[in-house]
């Protein structure tokens, strides 16, 4: 009886496979949809927030 693989690279591996080629798929898309802003810049302005406001700002309505 041939062996059962459970993992096409490895328990670590198939995830970093994964997530590159969703990020890739995501990119090739944008290059032939293009929006107003890209993923870059979005991820670029999150970045700026969290470094200036923290991960989990208060909220506006919280305070309402």
């Amino acid at each position: 009886m041939p062996p059962v693989y459970t993992h096409l690279i490895s328990k670590r591996g198939d995830i970093v496979f994964s997530v590159a080629c969703g990020i890739g798929a995501y990119f090739l898309y944008e290059r032939d949809h293009p929006r107003e802003w890209t993923l870059q810049e979005l991820v670029q302005r999150k970045a700026e927030r969290v470094k200036t406001e923290g991960w989990f700002p208060s909220s506006p309505k919280a305070s309402a």
